[in-house]
């Protein structure tokens, strides 16, 4: 007597055609799950450099208008520092001696060698390999300089590359 029996359900190689699916599908979001958390370190990064610059800004106008000791002996107010005289090397911050002409007079070098070191500090600290370039532009006035600063760190996305952040600050 033979038995007639029919049988449902998966075969061998559709449960493995199956599996390779799934398989290649979870490499995928694997590989876009990488890549969103190096762009979102990138994002981290631009956004302490965005502070940073923020608050060099802040520095820099806090400063610039020069404190008058004597106004009687001295009724014009000395110009206001130079902050691009000072330059970064490694971990060194290096100001340059601020000229003493009557234009470019300034009784605040020490105060801004002090604070572009401890702003130096904090950019080499929250960045990695950070540099950066503080270069006084054309401004249409004289009482203020005006500054193009350009903060540079490693940003690595999966290459060694560089990103940039450039502000100007009036």
């Amino acid at each position: 007597m033979s038995i007639n029996r029919t049988e449902s359900g998966a075969s061998l190689i559709e449960v493995m055609v199956a599996v390779t699916i799934l398989g290649f599908g979870l490499l995928g979001l694997a590989g876009m799950q990488t890549k969103t958390v190096t762009m979102n370190d990138s994002a981290y990064y631009r956004s302490i450099a965005v502070d940073l610059g923020n608050d060099l800004a802040d520095r820099i106008r806090a400063i610039r208008t020069p404190y008058m000791v004597n106004v009687d002996a001295n009724p014009q107010p000395p110009a206001p520092p130079d902050f691009s005289l000072c330059t970064i090397y490694l971990t060194t911050v290096t100001c340059a001696a601020q000229q003493t002409s009557p234009k470019d007079r300034s009784t605040n070098a020490a105060l801004v060698t002090t604070e572009m070191r401890e702003w130096a500090a904090l950019l080499q600290k929250q960045l990695p390999g950070a540099t950066y370039s503080l270069v006084q532009a054309a401004s249409s006035s004289t009482d203020y300089f005006r500054y193009t600063l350009t903060i540079t760190w490693l940003d690595d996305r999966g290459t060694a590359t560089n990103s940039s952040y450039s502000m100007v600050i009036e």
